[in-house]
């Protein structure tokens, strides 16, 4: 009876701890299948954001492209409508009567560009003196004040230096204003001819 309890005993013993190691793998498999499940699902989702981030990639691109391609399309229809276009436009006109009205037209336009040079070396002439007789001024209140000894000597020379300065940038302007003078009296000729 002994041997039988004994035998029992184990067999139970046995059979309990079988169990308990079954029930007790059993989580385990489960913990490793989440844990598997949690890396695919994690892996699935990269997958996705890749395929979202090469879409975006692949429309900017795409955006860019046809952004460019415009821009290509806008500089090749402004060079194709630069130039002259004069016998694009002719108003009913042509041959003899077209070539004629072009003349026309451009003897006008030399002579507005004649009267905008005579206007601008005016201006330059008026304000070339005007700048001058200020300077004048300029310079004889210096000396006045130096007498006065309202100035020291090194004020003055500072003061005298950025006079003769500006005497220099008047006679450039003064410059400027003979040539565009001597242009003006060539067209001028060239237009009465």
């Amino acid at each position: 009876m002994k041997k039988s309890f004994k035998i029992i005993a184990t067999l139970m013993l046995l059979l309990g701890l079988v169990t308990q190691n079954s029930f007790a793998q059993k989580p385990e498999k489960a913990a490793k299948k989440d844990k598997t499940e949690k890396q695919i699902k994690k892996t699935e989702e990269r997958v996705k954001e890749e395929k979202k981030i090469k879409n975006n990639k692949k429309d900017k691109a795409e955006k860019e492209l046809k952004r460019k391609e415009k821009e290509l399309k806008d500089k090749k229809e402004e060079l194709e409508n630069k130039g002259n276009s004069y016998g694009k436009n002719k108003e009913g006109l042509e041959g003899k009567d077209f070539g004629q009205e072009r003349a026309k037209q451009a003897k006008l336009n030399k002579k507005q560009k004649v009267k905008e040079l005579k206007r601008s070396v005016e201006k330059g002439e008026s304000k070339a003196n005007s700048t001058r007789e200020r300077v004048k001024k300029v310079k004889e209140d210096l000396k006045r004040q130096k007498k006065e000894g309202k100035l020291t000597e090194e004020e003055y020379e500072e003061k005298v230096e950025k006079l003769k300065s500006i005497e220099k940038e008047v006679d450039a302007l003064e410059e400027k204003v003979k040539k565009g003078r001597k242009l003006g009296k060539e067209s001028e000729k060239e237009s009465e001819k």
